[in-house]
């Protein structure tokens, strides 16, 4: 059985909300192909790819399609010579919809335009709309098998050696990842570090997590005795996402924005703290795993303007509930 499974774009965050919809597809599908599509570039041909390589067997980028009516009416050289038993859509837009449809196939999912241009109809009734985003990818799951997928189950994810990287006590461990893919999504670093100054003024050991974006916060870090733990002598460890995510196993928990190490963590199965200024939390928190903090319910516009003596009071509460045994 040949499956297409085609997504806009996927940054790291984007890619691991996927990765337990993708292997329950080839769990349920255990002798299929699957190509995974994207109109721009995914982080599971890369970054991810551990976390899905037994189960992607082939990836085509820049597949040209896009919300280009002109499109319509030409040839996508991307997908000559190729046919698919089924295809999945995990986006909404028509357009791209209706260029996506034009590659040959039997099957054709997608939730666009009310079902209008699917072969399979939302005839129980299930919910796409207003919802985390990995309930909205099993959902199309049971629409395409006719069987309910009631529970999401975790990431399996592959054990990497890192001895005596961290080797305190896991209860007392927090860790803060300040970086997100864009500026607006942002609280200031500056906050995080009065945060992190206070936290380990009450004994708790803390450990920053910083992309390549937050490499200038790196000296600071390390000048006031705060743990980089993806870092040393200035270069990142390891790029391998399996170091990170077994890194995050060694925390209590993660005070963060809605940015990529914050899925790394969640996925992981430790709890974040995630404040959220222009995304939305339902969507993109995973349950059980996040606590959110939504600026708007407290008059808020902009993400850096949230006050610090508010994220205390919230962050007192948060560690109050958040035990995590080691």
């Amino acid at each position: 059985m040949k499956i297409l499974i085609y997504s806009f774009n996927d940054k790291i965050g984007d890619g691991l909300q996927k990765i337990t919809f993708i292997q329950k597809l080839k769990e349920i599908f255990p002798n299929s192909h699957l190509t995974y599509t994207t109109t721009n570039t995914t982080t599971l041909k890369d970054i991810l790819n551990p976390l899905v390589k037994e189960c992607i067997n082939e990836f085509i980028e820049y597949n040209e399609i896009d919300s280009s009516f002109l499109k319509l009416f030409k040839k996508n050289h991307n997908f000559n010579k190729k046919k698919f038993d089924l295809i999945i859509d995990l986006q909404k837009v028509v357009i791209r919809t209706l260029n996506l449809k034009k590659i040959p196939h039997k099957n054709f999912f997608s939730a666009s335009a009310n079902f209008l241009l699917s072969n399979y109809k939302n005839k129980k009734n299930y919910i796409f709309k207003g919802i985390y985003i990995e309930r909205f990818y099993f959902n199309i799951l049971s629409l395409i098998t006719g069987d309910h997928f009631d529970e999401i189950p975790n990431i399996k994810v592959p054990n990497y050696d890192i001895p005596n990287i961290i080797d305190t006590d896991i209860r007392k461990n927090i860790a803060i990842a300040p970086g997100a893919g864009d500026a607006i999504r942002k609280w200031d670093f500056d906050k995080y570090f009065e945060i992190a100054k206070e936290l380990k003024a009450q004994g708790y050991n803390i450990y920053f997590f910083l992309g390549p974006d937050e490499e200038n916060y790196l000296n600071v870090c390390l000048k006031n005795n705060f743990s980089c733990p993806e870092w040393k002598n200035g270069k990142k460890i390891s790029n391998s996402i399996i170091f990170t995510m077994n890194l995050a196993k060694k925390m209590n928990c993660l005070l963060c924005n809605d940015g990529g190490t914050a899925w790394m963590f969640e996925f992981a199965g430790v709890k974040t703290l995630k404040i959220f200024g222009v995304t939305d939390e339902v969507k993109f928190a995973r349950p059980g795993f996040s606590e959110t903090i939504q600026i708007k319910d407290y008059g808020i516009k902009n993400i850096i303007d949230f006050p610090t003596n508010t994220y205390k009071k919230i962050l007192d509460k948060f560690l109050s509930t958040n035990h995590r045994v080691s």
